[in-house]
């Protein structure tokens, strides 16, 4: 079965979409998966990230620019991977386009506040006029029963964005695990941050699970 393809998108900066891609591609390489990493993002974290320690050094890694990513995703599908995770730039690009144009999920990372929803509605839209793919909008970096958050989930809702039930809090963990180049799932595998990210791969492997039915479904004779 080829490899399920999930790419972070967001127009903005700083909504957390490196560290909740590169602590997913963790997540499901430390519980036996073949996972491939696609760094599109011009800053290249996702490669400086796993060079800066030991314990993701197995996860394949490849950097791409606007005209790399097809070839990156094709190279990784010959592998027989099981997962390919895409990091892409925090702006309109190529690479992006590319990105959504063949990922069977799109996460849209996104800090609870106004602006940052604005723009995530900005980057569901453009997602929508290049793909069919689910779309969901991830809370990243919250504080836990805050009134923000919630307001930004129920206004979510009341659009019908979709965003996931887990969110992603703002724990000091995931910084710490950073610059040890790891991640909360090596670096505090029972911490709450290390569950999180457990809680995130489960819902993303459902909603995988979910696009495979579908896609199944729409293949079967009438």
């Amino acid at each position: 079965m080829p490899a399920k393809i999930i790419s972070f998108v967001t127009m903005k900066g700083g909504s957390g979409k490196s560290t909740s891609a590169m602590c997913l591609g963790a997540y499901w390489q430390k519980s036996g998966m073949k996972v491939g990493l696609i760094d599109a993002d011009p800053a290249g974290t996702l490669v400086r990230w796993i060079a800066a320690g030991t314990d993701l050094a197995e996860i394949p890694a490849v950097t791409a620019g606007p005209d790399s990513v097809d070839t990156g995703i094709d190279d990784f599908l010959a592998r027989g991977l099981d997962r390919i995770i895409i990091d892409t730039p925090g702006f309109q690009s190529e690479a992006t386009d590319a990105a959504i144009r063949r990922a069977d999920l799109l996460i849209i990372p996104m800090r609870p506040s106004p602006i940052d929803y604005q723009v995530a509605v900005d980057s569901a839209e453009h997602i929508a006029d290049l793909t069919t793919a689910p779309v969901r909008f991830l809370l990243n970096q919250t504080t836990k029963g805050s009134v923000i958050a919630r307001h930004m989930r129920a206004q979510m809702e009341a659009a019908n964005a979709q965003p996931m039930e887990v969110e992603l809090s703002a724990r000091v963990a995931y910084g710490e695990a950073a610059l040890a180049g790891t991640t909360p799932s090596y670096y505090q595998p029972r911490g709450a941050a290390a569950r999180e990210i457990a809680d995130f791969a489960s819902e993303t492997g459902t909603l995988l699970g979910m696009r495979r039915k579908k896609a199944r479904k729409a293949s079967e004779p009438v």
